[in-house]
């Protein structure tokens, strides 16, 4: 029960890092693409931030945490082909858990939901987001031991 608790606290820590990277990504590229000279003040841009994180995580975070649910027990079974490269069959994971989320997405609704990732710069941003997403988890969970049943 207790490897349930910490595999739990790993992936809820692992999901707010994506909403809240991921949510920064699509701020700063939304902002980016404002028409020139638009000036953004810093604290425009922060209080910007700020309000896209809270306002995309319900949703955002509800999409991204089924992806990487998914994506993280595939990663589970393909460790145990490479268990020295677990963080970074969860990175890869997380990325593209991300990437997938939103491209299944764009194909569904005709048109790319985050507005940060309508780039492809932008869309390999999120991608990021979700590969943090699965290196967090990685360290917060620890490599089930032979030991241990």
């Amino acid at each position: 029960m207790k490897k349930l608790g910490i595999r739990l606290g790993a992936f809820i820590v692992a999901l707010l890092s994506l909403v809240i990277l991921g949510s920064f990504f699509h701020t700063q590229f939304v902002l980016s693409a404002l028409p020139v000279p638009t000036p953004v003040s810093f604290s425009d841009n922060i209080s910007t931030t700020l309000s896209d994180i809270l306002g995309l995580a319900p949703l955002y975070g509800a999409i991204m945490g089924t992806g990487l649910l998914i994506a993280f027990l595939i990663a589970m079974y393909v460790t145990k082909l490479a268990p020295s490269l677990r963080w970074l069959v969860y990175l890869v994971a997380g990325f593209v858990a991300v990437i997938a989320a939103l491209l299944i997405m764009k194909a569904v609704f005709g048109l790319m939901p985050i507005a940060g990732a309508r780039s492809m710069a932008g869309l390999l941003m999120q991608g990021v987001a979700g590969a943090v997403a699965g290196y967090v988890f990685t360290r917060l969970n620890p490599v089930p031991s032979a030991h241990t049943a």
